[in-house]
């Protein structure tokens, strides 16, 4: 049987100030689903003061300083890349301005309100982003419409290890406007991993970038560090999604 416990000491403040200004809007605790540990980061999309985003550097980066410039409220591991060059696999968005491109799995996109979607993509064939503000493609779909039904050989992805065992990230929405996402360095399958964010609440949701890109960032405090450097993040904002590039928060 699927058991889920929540351990109630592990949810955290994310400071003083902060918990006066988001309180209830971004919250953060460490739980437990099947056999492993979660960190989870759940956002009220409701708020205007969020805004979801991409950050994208044309090299390989630590997350702190790919995070540096704009200080997210939340980051998590982005869209899968090259180790070598730091290409991206999928198409990344920032801003308006497509920075990468690769057609292949699923997409998730802010548009230009600060609303989210997880959309499915025909592989190896290009998509009207036009509407997206931020976007990354190249996530393997773990949740559609409520139902946990992972696919990635469907999905055209071809390395066993996004099926096999590893540590993970994952970004889902739920039906009562929250963006959820999940980290654990236990390693788990892909099915765990969607089975804990259904538990969360999450209608749809996709797993991002794992293994040694494993990494989950919480006001600045890695709660998972990866191993590797990464070249995008998915990230959520202390701001408007109502300003545009270049307007003060």
């Amino acid at each position: 049987m699927w058991t889920r416990t929540i351990f109630v000491a592990a949810a955290v403040s994310l400071g003083v100030a902060a918990f006066a200004r988001q309180a209830q809007v971004v919250e953060y605790q460490k739980l437990k689903s099947g056999a492993a540990w979660y960190h989870e980061v759940s956002v009220d999309l409701r708020s205007e003061r969020v805004q979801p985003g991409v950050v994208y550097s044309g090299k390989l980066e630590s997350p702190v300083d790919l995070t540096r410039e704009e200080q997210p409220l939340v980051a998590i591991t982005g869209t899968f890349f090259n180790t070598w060059s730091a290409y991206p696999v999928g198409d990344v968005v920032v801003d308006g301005i497509q920075e990468a491109q690769g057609w292949r799995g699923s997409i998730i996109g802010v548009d230009w309100y600060g609303e989210v979607e997880i959309v499915d993509t025909p592989f190896m064939q290009p998509i009207d982003l036009s509407n997206y503000r931020f976007a990354l493609r190249g996530a393997v779909r773990l949740i559609r419409n409520g139902v946990v039904a992972p696919d990635p050989k469907g999905q055209k992805f071809r390395d066993p290890a996004i099926w096999g065992r590893a540590t993970r990230c994952g970004v889902g929405t739920t039906a009562d406007g929250r963006l959820v996402f999940y980290s654990t360095s236990q390693k788990v399958t892909l099915s765990e991993l969607g089975k804990a964010m259904h538990a969360s609440g999450c209608t749809n949701a996709v797993s991002m970038d794992g293994g040694s890109s494993t990494c989950l960032m919480v006001r600045g405090e890695i709660k998972i560090r990866p191993a590797r450097k990464l070249s995008n993040m998915f990230v959520v904002y202390d701001r408007s999604p109502f300003l545009l590039p270049g307007d003060n928060r």
